[in-house]
């Protein structure tokens, strides 16, 4: 399965999801975890999380973002660890992005970085 994968260090990169043995364990090697959890976006795209990720991996401001411009609220909890992007079928299945939502998501994160960029740079210019 193809997919897009955003750790928190602010990599961002499409992924083969290795679902040979199952699906579950290749989403869970893709995000380096034991347990995960999945976070219902619009356009029917899934973001996968480390369901422990707020213990043990760093926030991912990126992958939060962009999933704020995906449809999830704004109010929601933040991201945290690795983040991976896929979709699903009618029958609830996981599957690969399409070609349109691999571009939605990447589209998404490149909105996300922009907006990171300015909100840090208001942040410099307010502690100057």
């Amino acid at each position: 399965m193809m997919g897009i994968r955003a750790t928190a260090d602010g990599a961002v990169e499409g992924v083969v999801v290795n679902a040979a043995q199952s699906t579950l364990q290749g989403t869970r090697e893709q995000i380096g975890c034991r347990v995960v959890d999945v976070v219902r976006l619009d356009g029917r795209i899934d973001a996968w999380i480390d369901d422990e990720g707020m213990y043990a991996g760093d926030r991912n401001d990126l992958a939060t973002v962009a999933a704020v411009a995906l449809g999830r609220s704004r109010a929601a909890s933040p991201l945290y660890g690795t983040v991976l992007f896929l979709t699903y079928d009618n029958a609830g299945d996981t599957r690969s992005l399409s070609p349109d939502q691999y571009t939605a998501v990447m589209t998404a994160f490149g909105r996300a970085r922009a907006a990171l960029t300015r909100a840090e740079a208001f942040t410099a210019a307010l502690h100057q």
